[in-house]
């Protein structure tokens, strides 16, 4: 058994299509988090078949480190508008995220968030080593998916 542990996918992003497609601001609690979205063609593939890496746990992250800010700035420059950010309480977030994962869950993603605006996650070269390939970038990514961020 491997375990792979994403710091965070890019396509987490599409959860602010609806506001962005509609030019409203983005709600959210930790809006300078620094994480390493890892691009959905970057997850370890060689790491679920065989048993080369049978028994460890690797961790995946993106090209870079970002904050939710900087990620939403990328949107905004590949869409060609401005993408508004709108800071809730953790309270008011906790109730949003509860309405899609189990509050635990949603606890855990938010403290996880807070500590990740002292500290930003370090960038793992798992995409490298295992897929010997640089990882792609999250604006790689935005571009790749920018439709989903304009109107409908």
């Amino acid at each position: 058994m491997t375990l792979l542990r994403p710091d965070a996918f890019a396509g987490n992003a599409l959860g602010w299509a609806h506001f962005i497609a509609r030019g409203l601001p983005v709600p959210l609690a930790y809006p300078d988090a620094c994480i390493a979205p890892v691009h959905p063609a970057d997850i370890a593939v060689r790491a679920l078949t065989g048993d080369r890496l049978a028994g460890r746990a690797l961790t995946l992250t993106g090209a870079q480190s970002l904050t939710f800010r900087e990620q939403l700035a990328i949107i905004a420059d590949t869409i060609g508008r401005p993408v508004a950010v709108a800071e809730i309480t953790r309270e008011e977030a906790e109730e949003q995220l509860a309405r899609h994962m189990p509050p635990a869950m949603a606890g855990s993603l938010l403290d996880l968030w807070a500590r990740a605006t002292v500290t930003p996650v370090p960038i793992a070269d798992t995409t490298a080593s295992l897929l010997a390939a640089e990882p792609r970038t999250f604006a790689e990514w935005v571009r790749e998916n920018a439709a989903a961020f304009t109107a409908r």
